[in-house]
């Protein structure tokens, strides 16, 4: 029902040119004064302009709370003031470290280290990540021990922190489907490194091509910012700041302004990852030891800037262990932008060394329908439900990893078997049925569009005769007999697919 009310809100704040209340969120301050209690000192005119849109503003400032908690803390801080708006869905802009703040919420990350409690509903629309430190800030890691509270601790590359949240789902991160680019700068460094970072943050920790798509990082000329990390660390930066709106760094708002009310004009602005003269070639790894067990047998291991890397562009996250290697679960339907997956569902899991192994879910055997060295195909259990365990397992050892499940994740199969193209459907005069799994233990209200034109459904639910697969009976409208079909039930929508 909450899905549902949050597409006619949105549906109906589209119509009316409203937009979602911003929410934004500063970065670290070593210290705290009176002007770190507004938003001028981290974002300049960023709040009043985007009032004078009509847009509701709220600041989420780092020093309103006592005795700096940790980003963990902060990130659950986060989540109730989201709920305490009383509003379907926020916008949020970040600035630095805010956006660690947000990848925690989104995760549910707590203190201690390899637990969390991801949110059902985020209530997050859309996120503009300005320079946030996704593997860390350009911080020595002998100086971890000097650096005066958790928080700064915390932007050491390297850290355990950092490493939980680059994992927490898939051993990869999630952004739970929420809309979101990264703005970095690079007009920080000297000599040879001139470049490669905003004179705080690496080019390759301030990416976010480790969980989106290469346009979705736009690089400008500007640096991190005025903070007292950057004035401390002194790596060179005299451009504009990236986050600080005001007359000399006229790019950022183009970004944000564009992209938060829906506009393309952002994918214009600066240029992504690939056409970068560093990111196109350099790429950072953060990487851990494991024995064929998947038992840590080494420390986390941080480099920024390696050429040739497993991904230019960002970071990769690497588990160097031999045995049983899982790369990816994904609905067998169709790989989504999103990692979560839904009770009964028909699941792929992809990887190395998988023969002659069994699945399990929090100690509940899968049923397998295939597999083979480099995938399985299982179901799903339908008492899956949340952050649960799935584990590996063969004569060669095992390895366990977190996956997140969902009410419903609709995924529809395609003809080719790819998740794109053609669907596979039984099509009889104007009526279709379509052949997807995700849905889940049913119930959920779901919607059909044909051209993004919502279709009569007759029915959604189980398809008789084999486990995990789900059926949805459509009346096509006269005359509109092909186009675009998604499916849209619970908080998402499948994959796109053509009739």
């Amino acid at each position: 029902m909450r899905s549902l009310i949050l597409l006619i809100f949105l549906t109906a704040c589209t119509a009316l040119g409203q937009r979602p209340p911003v929410v934004l969120i500063d970065g670290y301050h070593l210290s705290c004064a009176s002007e770190n209690l507004n938003s001028a000192h981290d974002f300049g005119t960023l709040q009043p302009a985007l009032e004078a849109e009509g847009v509701p503003v709220t600041f989420f400032g780092t020093c309103a709370f006592s005795g700096k908690p940790s980003i963990e803390d902060l990130g659950n801080a986060l989540g109730a003031a989201i709920r305490n708006l009383n509003v379907p869905a926020v916008d949020i802009v970040t600035h630095s470290m805010g956006g660690l703040i947000v990848r925690s919420y989104l995760s549910g990350k707590q203190t201690t280290s390899g637990v969390f409690k991801p949110p059902a509903d985020p209530r997050v629309r859309k996120w503009v990540s300005i320079a946030t430190p996704n593997f860390g800030a350009l911080i020595p890691s002998l100086l971890a021990d000097f650096l005066p509270d958790i928080q700064a601790r915390e932007l050491v590359p390297g850290n355990q922190f950092l490493f939980d949240l680059a994992t927490w789902n898939q051993n990869h991160d999630d952004f739970r489907g929420v809309d979101t680019i990264g703005i970095i700068g690079n007009a920080g460094g000297f000599g040879p490194l001139a470049g490669t970072n905003d004179g705080t943050v690496a080019l390759t920790s301030a990416s976010m091509s480790f969980a989106l798509p290469d346009e979705r990082t736009r690089i400008l000329p500007y640096c991190h910012g005025a903070g007292s990390l950057t004035s401390i660390l002194g790596l060179g930066c005299d451009a504009p700041p990236l986050a600080k709106m005001q007359s000399d760094n006229p790019l950022s708002f183009q970004i944000v302004d564009s992209f938060l009310s829906g506009t393309d004009a952002w994918k214009t602005i600066g240029h992504p990852p690939s056409k970068d003269k560093f990111l196109s070639q350099y790429g950072g790894i953060l990487s851990q030891s494991r024995d064929n067990n998947d038992k840590i047998t080494g420390s986390i291991r941080d480099q920024n800037m390696v050429a040739n890397p497993p991904m230019p562009g960002a970071y990769t996250v690497v588990i160097d262990k031999p045995g049983p290697q899982i790369a990816l679960v994904t609905p067998s339907a169709a790989r989504l932008p999103i990692l979560s997956l839904a009770p009964r569902m028909l699941i792929s899991i992809y990887g190395n060394n998988l023969t002659g192994a069994t699945v399990s879910v929090d100690g509940q055997t899968l049923a397998l329908n295939y597999i083979g060295e480099h995938q399985i195909n299982a179901l799903l259990p339908d008492n899956a439900s949340g952050l649960v365990r799935l584990t590996v397992r063969n004569d060669r050892g095992s390895q366990t990893v977190n996956i997140f499940v969902e009410d419903v994740v609709p995924a529809v199969f395609t003809a080719n078997g790819s998740g794109t193209g053609a669907a596979a459907v039984i099509r009889t005069g104007n009526f279709v049925s379509l052949f997807l799994t995700g849905l889940g233990k049913g119930g959920m209200p779901t919607q059909v569009t044909l051209n993004d034109m919502p279709v009569s459904v007759t029915y959604a639910g189980p398809a008789p005769g084999f486990q995990g697969l789900d059926q949805i009976n459509i009346e096509l409208p006269q005359g509109m007999m092909s186009g675009t079909v998604i499916v849209y039930a619970g908080k998402h929508a499948s994959n796109a697919v053509t009739l």
